[in-house]
């Protein structure tokens, strides 16, 4: 598919723009992944040191694994300082999938975010013990790229303006016209609570790669429907993170109505047996009569929210 290259200072915000852009391309159905230099220098470069030479072989093994991975359709963001011409320029000759996004930003603004008081250990004096001597744009090297195919200015941009900058530069780049997109597979329900028979109809359409839109009715709290829609929301949210998920709320709706060719399936899956017997109304009860039974019938990820918004 494709693999940007970001390159920038430490701070600069190469891995909070992948993060919320892999967000957005994935609720469009996209394969993405996120290779971020912090964490390769902990599993697959822990050999390697800041050199010259060691920082180009860090760049050129997550390189390796970004294009292998954008060579089977997925997006790949190498999130990484990057910080030397030749080896991004080599890694561009190497394949036509990459392109190179220099995420810019002066040195006052990361002075003052330095959040892991990085840029402060670097500006203390050479007899300071404590001084760091290797940070990428004070006390070693950071080469401008020369000939980037987009720069982002987080410096003077917010940050939804650099991450829309960045998804509608992928977006152009891959031709991902909006008819092309997979179109999402929706369920509405009142999810009082979600529990794994809603899982299992879901996951029906997820492993076919499918994304899906969950839809939650807009309802005033009773005995039977106990969780707000918010809470309902939060719920989904943690349940479905980093997958191909999108959650919206709609209003009550009285009946769904279909024409004939409406141009989308209506499906009807017949689940197995012991999905069939999961009861949001015995959950319900087993909660507020202060049993554990029903935490067989949810997934465990979501166990803590359910007990905050449904225990007594």
């Amino acid at each position: 598919m494709i693999l940007i290259q970001h390159t920038g200072l430490s701070g600069s915000g190469k891995t909070t723009l992948s993060i919320n852009v892999q967000r957005e391309l994935r609720k469009l159905g996209f394969k993405v992944e996120i290779i971020d230099g912090d964490v390769y220098r902990e599993i697959l470069c822990k050999d390697l040191g800041f050199s010259k030479e060691d920082r180009c072989e860090n760049i050129r093994r997550l390189g390796f694994v970004g294009t292998t991975l954008a060579n089977n359709g997925v997006i790949v963001l190498l999130a990484a300082i990057n910080p030397y011409e030749e080896v991004r320029k080599e890694l561009k000759m190497k394949s036509s999938l990459v392109r190179t996004v220099w995420i810019d930003c002066d040195l006052e603004t990361l002075k003052s975010r330095d959040t892991k008081g990085l840029y402060k250990r670097a500006l203390l004096p050479e007899s300071d013990p404590n001084k760091l001597k290797n940070l990428t744009g004070v006390n070693d090297p950071f080469e401008i790229p020369q000939e980037p195919d987009l720069i982002i200015r987080t410096g003077q941009e917010t940050e939804s303006q650099s991450t829309q900058n960045l998804l509608n530069f992928i977006l152009s780049n891959i031709k991902a016209k909006e008819q092309d997109l997979k179109r999402p597979a929706l369920f509405i329900g009142r999810w009082q609570p979600f529990h794994n028979g809603h899982k299992w109809l879901i996951d029906q359409k997820l492993k076919q790669g499918i994304p899906v839109l969950i839809a939650v009715r807009e309802m005033e709290p009773d005995l039977n429907n106990p969780l707000t829609s918010y809470q309902t929301v939060e719920i989904l949210k943690k349940m479905y993170e980093n997958e191909s998920v999108r959650i919206i709320t709609i209003p009550n709706i009285e009946s769904i109505n279909l024409g004939r060719n409406v141009g989308y399936q209506v499906n009807e899956f017949t689940p197995p047996k012991y999905i069939e017997t999961i009861s949001a109304t015995e959950i319900r009860r087993s909660i507020k009569e202060g049993s554990n039974e029903w935490k067989e019938k949810v997934d465990e990820k979501i166990h803590d929210l359910i007990t905050k918004y449904l225990s007594v």
